[in-house]
Order: C-alpha cells, then sequence, then structure tokens
C-alpha cells in the first residue's frame, strides 16, 4: 500500500487534537518545564562562581549538585515515559480515555529498548550521511518506526529496525516528503512560537521566564510529530495486513 501524504498529515493532527492529545500536551508541558528547570541548574552547578555573564538567562534554582542530577534523570526518564504511552494513545487513536495497560505493559522493557534503538538508529543515520548524503536521508526514513514496533508491539530494537525497513520499503520517497514537511512545520512553527513567546515574557517576567516559555510553548509541535508517524504508521500496517 502507498502511503497517502495528505492524510498522514491531517489525519495525524485529527490523532492529537484530542482530549488524551490535550491531556498529553499537558503532562509533556509540566514534566518538560520540569526537565528544563532542573537540567539548567545542573549547569549552573558547573560553572565558576563569579561566571555570572549569561547564566542570568538560565531559569535555575540553588540546590546541590546530586539533588539537581537526581532530579534532571527522572524528569528525562518521565519523558521518555510519556513518550511510551503517548505512541500507544495515538496508534489506537484512543481519544477519550487511557487504558491502565498503555502505562503499565512492558514498561522497563519499551522503555529500554526505545533507548538503545533510538541510538542504533542515530548512529545509522549518521554513518550513512558521512558515507554520503543520500544513505543517510534513507536509513532516517526507512528506520523511522523503530520505536512505534518497540513500543506497540512490544518488539526488541533488533527487530525493531528489521521490520521498520521491511514496512517502509517502496514509501520512502512519500515518507520523506512526509517528514520533510514535518521539519519545516516545527522548525519554522516552533521557531515562531519561541520567538514569540520569548519576547512577550521576557518583556514581562524577565529572560528566565523567557527561556522557560519559550521551550515549554515548542512541546505542542514534537507531539505533532508523534500523531504524524502514528497516523502514517497505522496506514501502512493497515495495507500490511497486520492490523
Amino acid at each position: 500500500m502507498s502511503l497517502n501524504i495528505g492524510s498522514s498529515l491531517t489525519g495525524g493532527l485529527r490523532r492529537v487534537a484530542t482530549r488524551n492529545g490535550a491531556l498529553i500536551l499537558l503532562a509533556y508541558a509540566a514534566i518538560g518545564l520540569v526537565w528544563q528547570v532542573a537540567l539548567y541548574s545542573l549547569l549552573a552547578t558547573q560553572l565558576p562562581r563569579d561566571a555570572t555573564t549569561g547564566a542570568t538567562t538560565l531559569p535555575s534554582v540553588d540546590a546541590p549538585f546530586p539533588v539537581v542530577a537526581l532530579a534532571t534523570v527522572l524528569a528525562f526518564v518521565a519523558l521518555q515515559y510519556l513518550t511510551i504511552v503517548a505512541v500507544r494513545v495515538f496508534v489506537s487513536g484512543n481519544s477519550r480515555s487511557i487504558p491502565g495497560e498503555y502505562y503499565r505493559r512492558n514498561a522497563v522493557g519499551a522503555f529500554v529498548n526505545a533507548i538503545i534503538g533510538g541510538l542504533v538508529y542515530g548512529i545509522l543515520v549518521a554513518i550513512g550521511t558521512v558515507l554520503l548524503i543520500v544513505p543517510g536521508i534513507i536509513a532516517y526514513v526507512a528506520f523511522c518506526f523503530t520505536i512505534f514496533y518497540v513500543i506497540v508491539d512490544d518488539e526488541n530494537f533488533v527487530a525493531a529496525l528489521r521490520d521498520s525497513w521491511r514496512l517502509t520499503r517502496g514509501n520512502w520517497l512519500r515518507l520523506f516528503v512526509v517528514l520533510f514537511i514535518l521539519f519545516i512545520a516545527v522548525g519554522v512553527g516552533g521557531g515562531i512560537v519561541s520567538v514569540v513567546a520569548a519576547v512577550v515574557v521576557g518583556a514581562v517576567a524577565g529572560p528566565s521566564a523567557a527561556t522557560v516559555a519559550s521551550g515549554v510553548l515548542a512541546l505542542p509541535f514534537s507531539i505533532l510529530t508523534l500523531g504524524v508517524l502514528s497516523e502514517a504508521f497505522v496506514q501502512l500496517r493497515e495495507g500490511d495486513g497486520a492490523i
């Protein structure tokens, strides 16, 4: 089955524009806020005491290094865990409620394989890009559903890489167009929102608040990417007879 570019984009938007999508966005914003502040606080602990230039723009709290380091790691883990839940929600099409199994099923295995699979995916794209630009683009497109197989089908990252390659064959160009449109939308849209937020919030509450607002308000665009890829994943799987 050939991927429909238009319905992938509009269908992905519909998957996000639901009650569950709104809840996921709010959760991302809250956890993302904690992660930002914790990360900036961690960086601040490594700055010399007299290195104040530019540091005032970073939202941070005055806490010991072990505390902010732990908070940074926990917030990162929470964001990855929320990604697992979000993918399951968007792929299933649940719009009003989130089944308990989406939180519990193979949570540790999915988390570990998603992290490792993401790293391997990034390495493959990097190697392909170094060799030639085209192999890098092919790797980026061909393995883009790796974490979906890990999260939705509870596969290990090796099987997920293989199945993503199999599922996307014959649709690399269409997927590239979808991903390119997303890149433009997320990059331009997120950039505009970030700049406007930084200017408006910065004028009212100062540079630190502007940094926080800029990062938090750009989150909906990353969630849109998950929604669109979920729609494309479902389309291709239905054509493949998997679901």
